[in-house]
């Protein structure tokens, strides 16, 4: 009986290590931020003062991409930019033209699926 119960947590350990996905199945899609400033130098931050520029940073790491990103302003309001078709590796930003304390909820879409989602606060 104690030989079967081995064997049996063996195989069924095998079975484990068999259907694992391969350490590259993980890997990031893509690679979105929001910074204080539209240089591709420019940071990740959840926190800019109103008068600097302000970007929405997405990276597709896989594949040529269709995406799309949205802000949800302090206020309310929604405002999404057209798709834009991201090349595989190309760093693009979207400029948040927001100068309005409080907290503004960035969104990224790619094949009407949301890949990301990025607060930034902008201090009074």
């Amino acid at each position: 009986m104690k030989g079967m119960k081995r064997l049996a947590a063996m195989v069924l350990g095998i079975a484990l290590l068999a259907s694992a996905a391969p350490a590259s199945a993980g890997a990031i899609a893509y690679r979105h931020y929001v910074a204080c400033g539209v240089s591709e130098k420019a940071k990740p931050s959840h926190s800019c003062p109103a008068k600097s520029k302000k970007g929405a940073f997405f990276k597709s790491t896989k594949a040529d991409v269709f995406y799309k990103v949205c802000v949800k302003f302090p206020t309310g309001k929604h405002l999404c930019a057209p798709p834009e078709k991201a090349t595989r590796g190309t760093l693009y930003v979207n400029e948040i033209t927001s100068n309005i304390p409080g907290k503004h909820k960035i969104t990224w879409f790619v094949a009407g699926k949301r890949v990301g989602v990025f607060i930034l606060e902008v201090p009074k």
